[in-house]
């Protein structure tokens, strides 16, 4: 299996750009694809989890409103009870006190007097303020009852309603998800096309190294006289380092109609600018094994990786190749470096570029 080192550039920006929107949910290709297929299928569930949420609230306010029902005809029964007992046993005290009295000297008559006016008060009040003191006694479970009783019968008419209202939150997320997704898809796109390619050089053997999203700036800008150009840096999508050399490797996920745009920029041009500019630093700047013949040269090929579609014509110093034909192309060069070879010029450049 060929070495992978670092992550495709456009998926290291699309997330990115996802997060500036505050969105985490996705950490790969695969898992924005499924959520594009799956988009109806979120909503709906959304719904339905709301719905099963508001039918199990209905069947816990319907209880409690009969639990509650219940507790209020204990509590009212005992407060009945309550009342009713502390009457009777005032009655009872003033009779035995107004026994006491008629066969008391005169002191103990105005004595009793009093305590019997006093018990006359409190029966009267416990008479006169009867329910009202029942009422007071279950006055908040009813409030409980009131309440519940409102909120169910608000949930029970207007179900679609409440369901609409509680999902709006999450179904507002999954659309803003959608919509980035929207306006991102040249970059998803990139994104899926650079990871096919990673994922199809991962299937070569370990003679190969691919260094994604490779970056290299020049202290000194490398010029090249016959286009009168100074190249002051290169990026490139990948950089697979073999034994039979270097390979620069631009993805294009484009369809046939961006193919024929003439509104899209060629990449034939910036590989070859990248080539030469690669070449230079590659021949000058690392040193290989020595041969006894000379200095060896590190061949650099570029390639355009096409996804689905490519041009029908050929063009000078570059290949265009499907995603299929990729690699039998890189398997097609005979070997010039040595394992150790590799190594090093994979080492150097990372060294000096990212």
């Amino acid at each position: 299996m060929a070495r992978i080192i670092g992550q495709v550039e456009s998926l290291k920006t699309l997330k990115a750009e996802l997060n500036k929107r505050n969105i985490t949910r996705f950490s790969s290709v695969g898992d924005i694809n499924r959520f594009c297929k799956e988009f109806s299928k979120e909503k709906q569930i959304v719904l339905e989890s709301q719905e099963n949420s508001l039918i199990e609230e209905i069947k816990q306010k319907s209880e409690r409103i009969r639990d509650n029902g219940n507790r209020l005809e204990l509590v009212r029964n005992n407060e009945i009870g309550r009342l009713d007992a502390s009457i009777e046993n005032y009655k009872k005290s003033k009779e035995n006190l107004e026994k006491k009295r008629s066969s008391a000297f005169f002191l103990i008559k105005v004595i009793l007097f009093f305590k019997i006016r006093k018990l006359n008060k409190k029966i009267l009040y416990l008479t006169d303020n009867y329910e009202l003191i029942i009422n007071s006694s279950i006055r908040d479970i009813q409030k409980e009852i009131y309440h519940d009783s409102n909120s169910l019968t608000y949930l029970s008419e207007n179900k679609q309603k409440v369901i609409y209202e509680r999902s709006k939150p999450e179904i507002n997320q999954l659309e803003h998800a959608r919509k980035a997704i929207d306006e991102l898809r040249p970059l998803i796109a990139g994104a899926v096309g650079e990871s096919l390619v990673e994922k199809e050089i991962g299937k070569l053997s370990d003679n190969y190294a691919l260094i994604n999203d490779y970056n290299l700036k020049f202290r000194h800008p490398v010029y090249n006289r016959k286009t009168n150009d100074r190249i002051y840096s290169i990026q490139l999508d990948h950089l697979l380092v073999s034994q039979a050399g270097i390979f620069i490797l631009e993805t294009k996920n484009w369809s046939k109609k961006s193919i024929n745009s003439f509104d899209l920029r060629s990449p034939v041009d910036q590989i070859i600018r990248t080539n030469y500019a690669l070449f230079v630093v590659a021949n000058n700047k690392i040193r290989l094994d020595k041969h006894h013949w000379g200095t060896k040269q590190i061949p650099i090929r570029s390639i355009i990786v096409m996804i689905h579609s490519k041009p029908k014509e050929e063009f000078k110093y570059v290949k265009i190749k499907l995603l299929k034909e990729l690699n039998s192309y890189l398997e097609y060069f005979d070997p010039i470096l040595s394992n150790s070879e590799v190594e090093s010029v994979a080492n150097s450049l990372l060294r000096k570029g990212n």
